[in-house]
């Protein structure tokens, strides 16, 4: 078994391959063969670093909100102070939508509720979106003055829900990138910004 450390970074470099993998196959058609084959590795290397496929999997729906939290923090950590975070991040949202195909380990996941860990996992994940928006929602009307047609919470909800319809979107080629990402960006900023 590797050392706790090395086991760890091994993880770290191992999830973005895994994720893209179970982004592809879905959950139930991805075997430990293929996904080890798609990270260049041998099966018993990805068993010494997670119990089993489920597991995987699970890492795999945490590393969605991981990823796209670092991606926040860089756009920003660019973001001048005085700047709304939240109009930025609609804006690297619409930039992002579909990014590399990962959104579809959401809809694995949601295929196998009836499992509680995976169905804990997706819980778990659009909370954690749910609470960071809503933090950058609140900090955006205080900044700005932006008056509310729906209280934080609902619009936090909203936007999330504009995500999801997105990467139905995508997936069933109903408007092509350019509209999808305009389409977002006016829709996520008259949610953040309608009047009562």
């Amino acid at each position: 078994m590797p050392r706790s450390s090395t086991a760890e970074e091994r993880r770290r470099k191992l999830l973005p391959l895994l994720a893209a993998a179970f982004g592809s196959l879905g959950y139930r058609r991805a075997t430990t063969a293929e996904l080890a084959s798609r990270c260049d590795v041998q099966e018993n290397t990805l068993y010494r670093l997670w119990p089993d496929k489920k597991a995987m999997f699970l890492a795999a729906v945490d590393f969605l909100f991981l990823r796209r939290m670092d991606k926040w923090k860089a756009a920003i950590d660019k973001t001048h102070s005085e700047d709304s975070h939240a109009v930025r991040l609609i804006e690297l949202t619409g930039e992002d939508l579909g990014e590399n195909g990962l959104y579809r380990i959401i809809f694995a996941a949601l295929n196998e509720t009836d499992d509680p860990d995976i169905k804990y996992a997706l819980q778990r994940l659009y909370l954690r979106y749910h609470k960071r928006i809503e933090e950058e929602i609140v900090r955006h009307r205080k900044l700005t003055g932006a008056h509310k047609a729906a209280e934080d919470d609902d619009t936090a909800w909203a936007l999330i829900a504009l995500v999801a319809f997105m990467n139905i979107a995508l997936d069933l080629e109903l408007m092509n990138g350019r509209k999808r990402q305009q389409f977002f960006s006016t829709i996520a900023i008259q949610l953040l910004h309608l009047s009562p």
